[in-house]
């Protein structure tokens, strides 16, 4: 059984892959995506006042949603990988301890994926733009994507890195195997709780956040066909052996 996304496969490399890359590159590709995220970005700033829904800093939503929610992530992946090296330590390293190592995995590199695109990619924020009350010409993953406008190192917003934590959650699919699609529900909640707040403070499009989903299931989808191959690999030398129940943790 293929443990990328919950999905059974029928051949060696499940289709799941190939949908994702096929979607985020629809996504990248397609600049009447823009219009959508104008016409919601118009619903969270006001063009009298020049304001946005959320204030840029200071407040207790900013506590919560952005630096709250950053420090619990990181805090609770450096605890996950402590608790797994002593666990591995004094039980011996299992097929368990491997979901685990994975799902850290994970968390950690969905962020660190976003962010490093984010670095390369030069495209603005809303609150960046003359149309939403900025003051420079905004540039879009597509104005990058075909040409239409230089690469502008300042230029951070695309994916929308802030929300990658949360959708970094997206790796507890590897802690189960029964109702594996209720594991992504974490990750969506944190992910989109994370995007839309900053959406709300005028940091990121619709679209920024929605490839940051699609980076984080990709994310995801690799580190599950890791763990089926190496399960695979297992059963063929004659290791057939699990010590893990099949419930979710």
């Amino acid at each position: 059984m293929s443990h990328a996304l919950g999905w059974r496969r029928t051949g060696t490399v499940g289709w799941e892959l190939p949908v994702l890359l096929g979607l985020l590159l629809i996504l990248i590709a397609v600049p009447a995506w823009h219009r959508l995220d104008l016409a919601l970005a118009a619903l969270f700033h006001d063009s009298v006042t020049n304001d946005w829904l959320m204030p840029k800093e200071g407040g207790l939503a900013h506590a919560i949603l952005y630096t709250g929610a950053r420090r619990l992530l990181g805090i609770g992946g450096g605890i996950a990988v402590l608790l797994l090296a002593w666990s591995g330590w004094r039980q011996g390293w299992s097929e368990r301890h491997s979901r685990m190592a994975l799902a850290i995995l994970v968390l950690a590199l969905t962020p660190m994926a976003a962010n490093l695109l984010k670095q390369v990619t030069g495209v603005s924020c809303p609150v960046q733009e003359l149309l939403l009350g900025g003051n420079r010409t905004g540039v879009t993953i597509w104005d990058r994507l075909y040409g239409l406008a230089p690469f502008e190192p300042q230029l951070r917003c695309w994916p929308a890195g802030h929300a990658a934590g949360g959708f970094g959650l997206f790796g507890l699919v590897l802690l189960t195997d029964r109702r594996r699609w209720l594991a992504y529900a974490p990750g969506m909640a944190a992910g989109w709780t994370m995007g839309l707040y900053q959406m709300a403070r005028g940091q990121h499009y619709l679209t920024h956040t929605l490839a940051t989903m699609l980076i984080g299931l990709l994310v995801a989808a690799c580190a599950s066909r890791l763990y089926g191959w190496q399960r695979e690999k297992a059963v063929l030398s004659g290791d057939n052996r699990t010590d893990e129940p099949r419930a979710a943790f």
